[in-house]
C-alpha cells in the first residue's frame, strides 16, 4: 500500500484558504484528523485534508454550526447515506437562518426609530436612546402620543 502524500500546516492553510489557527480549532473539534508528527516536531497533514477543509470552510461561511458541519462531514464520508439526510440538516439550518432574520428585522424595527429620534446634541440626560433603554415605557408613551 503506497504512503499517503503529506503536507505541512502552512501548505494546508494556503491550499484550503483556512488560516492556521482555524485549522487547529477544527482539529480540536474533531473535524480534521490529527496530523502525523515527524522528526523535529514537524506536523504533516494528508493532502486529502485540503478538500475536507474547503468543505468545512464553505459550510462555516454558510453559517452551519460545528455540530452540523461534523454531521455533514460524516455524511459526506459515509457514502451509504442519502441526499435526504443532507437535505434535513440544510433545511433545519435554513429554518434557523430565517428565524434569525425575523429576529433581526424585529430588532431593526425597534432600533431604527430610536436612532432617528436622537437629535445628536445636548446632554446625556436628554438623550432619547438612553431614556428609552432605561425607561422603555416612556418611549412607548412618546410613540403613542405622536401617532
Amino acid at each position: 500500500m503506497p504512503a499517503l502524500a503529506t503536507i505541512t500546516i502552512e501548505v494546508l492553510a494556503e491550499r484550503s484558504g483556512v488560516d492556521r489557527e482555524a485549522i487547529l480549532a477544527f482539529q480540536r473539534h474533531g473535524l480534521v484528523p490529527k496530523p502525523r508528527r515527524v522528526a523535529g516536531g514537524l506536523l504533516l497533514y494528508r493532502t486529502e485534508d485540503v478538500e475536507r477543509l474547503i468543505f468545512i470552510r464553505r459550510s462555516a461561511e454558510l453559517g452551519f454550526s460545528i455540530d452540523s458541519v461534523r454531521e455533514l462531514s460524516g455524511l459526506a464520508d459515509s457514502k451509504p447515506k442519502g441526499c435526504a439526510d443532507v437535505y434535513d440538516i440544510a433545511s433545519r439550518h435554513l429554518s434557523d437562518v430565517r428565524r434569525r432574520i425575523a429576529d433581526l428585522e424585529r430588532l431593526e424595527s425597534a432600533l431604527a426609530p430610536l436612532v432617528e429620534s436622537c437629535p445628536r446634541h445636548g446632554g446625556l440626560e436628554a438623550c432619547p436612546i438612553l431614556t428609552s433603554l432605561a425607561h422603555p415605557e416612556s418611549r412607548r408613551q412618546a410613540m403613542a402620543a405622536s401617532d
